[in-house]
């Protein structure tokens, strides 16, 4: 009925009913640039798609035919619903073979067209009576089924499953399911019914249900996975009566107790089966996505002095700050435009805006220089104190002012055209950390261990006082911000100052500031530890063991974390996964955060030198 509904079809585009689009047949047509359409086509031969596709309707591959996916390939579906059940009705429908193999480097991507995208704007991949399905390292979301598979053989890994309604529906079929991260689904992460499934080395979070089984006669392997965030990491369908035993997969806790209340079996339906976890009691190695990458070094310049503070970079150029009191402008091949000497140890992170670079030096100098020419705009200095020994906090410019923690406990806000003085704050002493701005508060974080949330008058909103020192910039959170005292003590507190929670991580922290990305917190310790923990609740998802105690803050790019360590080691690790990804070796201690900026990798190090590195990426997975 499927094949006759679909030759009606091709018979209507024939007579002309898409004439306006210029379809004949099931010939695809090429609308706009690069993009080919296909609007209730019928696949009948080998096929390879690339470029970007549109799918509106029902795109079928027969019984037969191959269709091949090249990586980078972005596939779109027309939103329509024209039975009006609420679901996007376009299908890419398999009888034939699919192979959609793409690279870390380039995906392949599955979406919705709509400009504002929702899950279920369309229906499924579906595949029936198929011998070999592969997809790696592709996209999908946006979808109704994602995956709906029967009575077919399939391997899916390196995927990411995200923002549909269900992440796959499986029905009497044999797959594979491995190093894939499957998130933000409303209903089902995995669903399957009477299946034989492998089911390994994944990440399931934030779904309604991490896993669902509806019945199952069948072999079952479920292992080495993390569930964690899921309304139900794994839950029986109302009608399995069967028993079932899975295998060295984390639940979200280290507590036994804790991770069996994650499952939706027996113990809270009496007419369901049981499910026996034998649970990990970390996080599992080595699951989502894979990746690969190596380090080769570029170029390297040498200064006078340790390279401490963060290196800034903007408008083609990289400004470098130094011990040895000069502040340098250089371009992207390591070569130098022009050098400032400011006389004194530059330790703290310039600020870059408005055409002008802003630094602060240990004669408790603050400079504007001209970005451009490294001339000397205005000059401001503040009063000594005791704290005048060690790690000046990096200044932070918000419109036209300046702010400039002081080691005398003096937050400075000064104006970036002339240096005048608008507004001071005494905020404890010493400030060792630059503040940060959410749009509503300016956060000043103080070595006695006082928390401070300011408006941008200097007016004070709230404070907070902690035990230990605050060395440590702030990190922004969604719903207000996070600090790390000295002692590990991780505190978020949302905008009004009402704490959310608290996690003690027991490792001592100094200067790296906490860094929120995508609903986690990562923070690296002296105690050799980089942690992952739950922006929302403070629960720790994973910690990884760094060469050496961290002095540096982190930088998040393309799902990885590059961290360096007083062992002179910059190590790089998956956002997700907690994967050690590659290393490199420098001879002294990493205290700045890394900076990816024209297409390279720029490390400043105590060895006096600034380091410039190519970030390489096998083709292959």
């Amino acid at each position: 009925m499927q094949l006759l509904k679909q030759l009606s079809i091709n018979l209507i585009f024939l007579m002309g009913f898409f004439s306006i689009l210029g379809l004949t047949g099931c010939t695809p047509t090429l609308v706009g640039k690069d993009t080919t359409l296909y609007r209730n086509d019928y696949i009948s031969e080998d096929t390879v798609w690339s470029g970007n596709i549109l799918i509106d309707g029902t795109v079928k591959v027969a019984k037969g035919a191959t269709l091949t996916i090249a990586p980078g390939t972005d596939i779109a579906f027309v939103r329509r619903d024209a039975d009006k059940d609420g679901l996007g009705d376009a299908v890419l429908a398999v009888e034939g073979r699919l192979m959609a193999l793409g690279t870390r480097q380039q995906p392949i991507r599955f979406h919705s067209a709509a400009d504002e995208p929702q899950p279920g704007d369309w229906l499924e991949i579906r595949v029936d009576f198929s011998q070999e399905v592969h997809l790696r390292y592709c996209e999908i979301r946006d979808s109704a089924y994602t995956l709906h598979a029967h009575f077919t053989r399939g391997i899916v890994e390196d995927c990411t499953i995200h923002y549909n309604i269900d992440g796959c529906r499986l029905g009497q079929a044999t797959f594979t399911l491995r190093n894939n991260l499957i998130e933000h689904n409303q209903g089902k992460g995995i669903n399957f019914r009477n299946s034989t499934v492998a089911v390994h080395h994944n990440i399931l979070r934030f779904n309604g249900s991490g896993m669902f089984l509806f019945e199952n006669d069948r072999t079952i392997d479920i292992h080495d996975n993390n569930f964690y965030g899921n309304l139900d990491s794994l839950r029986l369908g109302d009608f399995y009566t069967g028993d079932v035993a899975v295998h060295d997969n984390w639940w979200g806790t280290a507590d036994p107790e804790a991770a069996q209340a994650t499952i939706y079996d027996r113990g809270k339906d009496p007419e369901i089966g049981q499910v026996t976890i034998q649970p990990a009691e970390q996080w599992v190695a080595a699951t989502g996505p894979r990746d690969t990458l190596f380090i080769d070094p570029t170029w390297e310049f040498v200064t006078d002095g340790y390279v401490d503070a963060d290196l800034v970079a903007g408008d083609g150029r990289l400004y470098v700050a130094s011990w040895d009191g000069k502040l340098r402008a250089m371009n992207a091949q390591g070569e130098v435009l022009w050098t400032k000497t400011l006389g004194d140890t530059l330790d703290a992170t310039p600020a870059l805006a408005g055409g002008q670079i802003f630094v602060q030096s240990w004669s408790r100098e603050v400079y504007a220089l001209d970005a451009v020419s490294g001339d000397v705009r205005w000059r401001f200095d503040y009063s000594p104190s005791r704290a005048d020994d060690h790690r000046q906090a990096g200044l932070l410019v918000i419109d036209d002012l300046v702010l400039v923690p002081a080691w005398n406990g003096t937050l400075f806000a000064l104006d970036t055209m002339s240096g005048e003085r608008r507004w001071s704050f005494s905020g404890g002493q010493p400030l060792r950390a630059q503040p940060v701005y959410d749009g509503e508060n300016i956060y000043l974080a103080s070595g006695d261990g006082t928390l401070s949330a300011l408006g941008v008058d200097g007016s004070l909103r709230w404070q907070k006082s902690l035990e230990a020192p605050l060395l440590r910039a702030p990190a922004l959170l969604p719903r207000g911000v996070a600090v790390v005292s000295r002692e590990g003590q991780v505190v978020a507190y949302d905008q009004s100052g009402q704490r959310l929670w608290q996690r003690e991580l027991d490792e001592i922290c100094y200067y790296g500031a906490p860094l929120y990305y995508e609903g986690a917190l990562f923070v690296a310790t002296a105690g050799n530890g980089l942690w992952k923990l739950d922006a929302i609740t403070g629960d720790v998802i994973w910690r990884v063991e760094l060469a050496g105690p961290s002095y540096a803050t982190p930088l998040i790019d393309n799902g990885r974390i590059f961290i360096g360590d007083n062992s002179g080691v910059l190590r790089v690790f998956g956002t997700d996964s907690g994967q050690l990804v590659t290393q490199y070796k420098l001879d002294r201690e990493i205290q700045g955060r890394p900076l990816i900026w024209s297409d390279q990798l720029l490390i400043g190090s105590r060895d006096h030198k600034v380091h410039a590195f190519t970030l390489v990426e096998p083709l292959t997975p």
